[in-house]
Parts: C-alpha cells; structure tokens; sequence
C-alpha cells in the first residue's frame, strides 16, 4: 500500500516562476515520460509542475487551477506512475469521483494513454448504461476505477465493488460535486476506502466554504493554488464578438 507522509504541517505552493518547466524535471519515470510524449505535452503546466512532486511523494494534496490547464494529467502521471498491479479478480487500488459521465470520458481517455505505458487497467462505473459489462469488468478485476458518485454507491451496495484495497483517491472537481449536492454521497464513498490512503483533491476553484467541507477527506495536504478564482486559463482564448440582435441566430 502506498505510504502516507507523516508530516504535521501543509505546505502552499502559489508562486509559478520558481517551478520546474520540464516533465523531466518532476521525479517521473521513463515509462510516464514516454506517455508524456505520446500526449503531445511539451511542458508541464504550473498545476502539474506543482503537483505532480508531491503527489510522487506520497502527500496528499488540495489543488485548485482554471479549466484547460491539465489538471487530470496532473492526477493521473503520479498516481500510475506509482500504483501497484491489482491481482486477477481484486482491485481497485485506486479511485477517481467525478460528477458527470462527460467527465469520467475525458479522465478516461488520458488515463488509457498512460496505462498504454504503465499496464495498468482502468474500468469507468457511470449511470445511463447497462450494470452488467461494469459488474463483469470488477469481477475480472482493475487497478483504476473512475466514476460519477451515483452509479459507484449503486456497485458498492449490491456488492459488486469493493473500495477495501484503494491506496489512492481522487475527488475531481471537488467545488462542482459540492455545488451538484454530491457531499453526502462522496462521504459514504471516502468511508468505504482505508484511512491509510493518499488523497487527491482537484478543483477550479477552492474558496473557503469547499476547504470547510473537504478538509476531513485530506490529511495534511499540500496546497496548490495557481490562480485566483475567476481568471482565465493561458491555455484558453477568449473574446468578444458583438451582433445585432437580428443576426444571433445565424452566429
């Protein structure tokens, strides 16, 4: 099982100039390089420059970074990088919650480029399809499970999916499950998993009402914060474009 830290004190990190600019750079390996690679990154983002140390590390961390700045590359890299295999018919040993289904997709994507290097497999537990092909790929066991909270309690109250072996959990965006009402459900879904475990929390956003809400999930987390609430991501254009009232439409 992956072992936690025992430090007593968090640490913040906000300042981007100080931190590394090459995935080379962070503590991951080979394999997770050549993932990198295939994921067309050149260099890593402040979000993953600053996480993905600490993560490797074993720290828990609370990480808040804008839409489009890589924050699931930022989860994923580290936490495969150092995962176990789970044995045939066991697992998971590490969860990913999210609050949607579009959501799940994406992380799923990003995580079948790193397991394509790393060998682990990955199952996605979502609500509006069939139980059965979910419930067979537990059976046959899985290192990773991503899923939306509604369809993971639904598994773990048939019995079909047991959290006792997770050494790794990832709440993505923590302030959208928040403000969908998921607290409750992810509560139920984090007793489930061992105490002993490294915590993941990313968000958009982190004010102080989510810390409040979130703060028994983490134990003594790194802090990550790489911009203020409400500024846009580098990565991401915006603009204006002014029309009569007539012509909306066609735009």
């Amino acid at each position: 099982m992956a072992k936690r830290r025992s430090t007593t004190a968090s640490t913040t990190i906000t300042a981007e100039k100080d931190l590394p600019t090459r995935f080379e750079d962070l503590g991951l390996s080979n394999r997770a390089l050549a993932a990198v690679s295939d994921m067309g990154y050149e260099a890593p983002t402040p979000v993953q420059a600053a996480s993905i140390p600490a993560a490797l590390a074993g720290t828990d961390v609370m990480a808040a970074a804008q839409t489009g700045t890589g924050k699931t590359a930022a989860f994923l890299l580290p936490t495969l990088d150092r995962l176990g295999h789970a044995r045939h018919g066991q697992g998971p040993l590490m969860l990913v919650v999210t609050p949607t289904r579009e959501l799940a997709a994406q992380i799923e994507e990003v995580a079948n480029a790193i397991c394509a290097h790393t060998g682990h497999t990955a199952t996605v537990l979502v609500g509006g399809v069939s139980y059965e092909p979910q419930r067979a790929a537990l059976r046959k066991g899985c290192d990773l499970v991503v899923a939306t909270p509604g369809r993971l309690i639904d598994l773990i109250n048939s019995g079909d999916c047991n959290l006792s072996q997770v050494e790794t959990l990832v709440l993505d965006e923590a302030d959208r499950m928040l403000d969908m009402g998921f607290l409750p459900a992810v509560k139920k879904i984090v007793a489930r998993t061992p105490s002993e475990r490294q915590t993941l929390l990313f968000s958009a956003t982190l004010d102080d009402d989510a810390i409040a809400s979130t703060r028994s999930l983490v134990r003594d987390p790194a802090h990550v914060k790489i911009a203020r609430k409400g500024t846009p991501a580098q990565t991401i254009e915006q603009f204006a474009l002014g029309v009569s009232p007539d012509a909306k439409n066609a735009v």
